[in-house]
Order: C-alpha cells, then structure tokens, then sequence
C-alpha cells in the first residue's frame, strides 16, 4: 500500500469517526432537547391542572355563596310579609276598638278573641324560614308576647266600657291601648332593623350569631 493509499484511508477513518461522534452528539443534544421540552410540558399540564382547580373552588365558593344569600333572603322576605300582616292586625284592633261603626268594631273584637301567641307568633308557612333568623330576630319576636298581651287586656276593657256607656276610668284604658299599639310597632320596626342587619351581613356571620 503506497503511502497515498494509507494518507487516504487514515482521512476516511477520520472522517467516519466524526460523524459517528457527531452523530452520538447529535443523539445526545436531541435527547436532552426533547427531556427538557418533555419537563416544560409538564410542568405548563400541572400549572394548567392547578389553575383548573382553582377556577372550580372558586366557582363552587361562588356558587354556594350566591344560593346562602337567595335562601337568606327568601327567609327574611317572609319574615316582612309576616311583619307587615302583623301590623295591620294591629291596625285593626286598634282603630277598630276607637271606632264608632259597627263593623270596624266586630273586626277588633274578633280579633282579640284569638289567641295572643298565636297572633304574635310567625304562622306554620314561616317554619322553613325561621331556619335562617338570626337568633336576635327570633328575640325581638318574642318581646313581642307580653306588650300584647296587654295591649289585648287594655282593648277588650276599653271595648266593654264603651258598650256598657260607662265613663272612662281614672286608668284612661284608651290611652294605654294607644300606648301599647305604639310599644309593639316600634318592637316591629326593631325586628325589621335586625333583618336589614342580618342581610347586610353575610350568611356565615347571621349562622355564627345564631
């Protein structure tokens, strides 16, 4: 073999083992290349898992939340209903016990003649919703029992002298109705403030003070 034979093999030999490390380098970069681009695609699944999660929680939160105040609500909605028929009964009793017509007086003694906690106690179609007063509320309603009471007391007694044409008595019965018909309208307009409190408030704190 002539030395230019031997230059020209020693240059392919030379050349072969470039490209095999070439190519083992070109192996080696692409491989790390794709474990990298593998690991960034992991971690943007996890962060995009993540970020799913929370968007749910969130929406659940928010879920929850807007379905506790529709529910409060609803309860103190028919708190009020209760509030202004109560009211009126009152209303009733008491212009109809001051009244000269007949039927204005029919209506106040009829009346009265329920009972007085079931006048002044929320009606059976309110059970549900008093699940969701506030303890406060549910107080202020019971304050309500003992100036009725009175209230019906002083009525009746006022009605009946007046039937009988006897005069009023130093007591002046007509002048303790009017005073106890203002005592539990304003015992009304506290329990209306405590609910406007309550929805102010949200449910969590109306739950914590009941």
């Amino acid at each position: 073999m002539t030395d230019h034979s031997i230059s020209l093999v020693a240059n392919l030999i030379t050349v072969f083992l470039a490209l095999a490390i070439g190519t083992r380098i070109g192996y080696i970069v692409a491989a790390r290349g794709t474990a990298d681009h593998m690991e960034l695609m992991d971690r943007h699944f996890e962060n995009s898992r993540r970020l799913f999660e929370r968007q749910q929680e969130i929406h659940r939160v928010s879920d929850a939340y807007r379905r506790s105040r529709e529910e409060l609500k609803g309860s103190y909605e028919a708190l009020g209903i209760w509030l202004h028929r109560l009211g009126q009964t009152l209303d009733e009793i008491y212009f109809g016990a001051v009244s000269d017509k007949q039927p204005m007086r029919d209506k106040a003694e009829a009346l009265i003649s329920v009972r007085p906690w079931e006048v002044v106690s929320p009606p059976a179609s309110t059970a549900a919703a008093e699940f969701y007063w506030s303890s406060e509320v549910l107080r202020k309603i019971r304050e309500l029992q003992g100036p009725y009471a009175q209230f019906v007391t002083h009525t009746r007694l006022s009605m009946q002298q007046a039937g009988s044409g006897d005069a009023p008595t130093p007591s002046h019965p007509d002048q303790e109705c009017w005073e106890h018909w203002q005592e539990l309208h304003s015992l009304i307009a506290g329990i209306k403030s405590q609910a406007r409190e309550d929805l102010m408030a949200t449910p969590s704190a109306v739950n914590e003070r009941s």
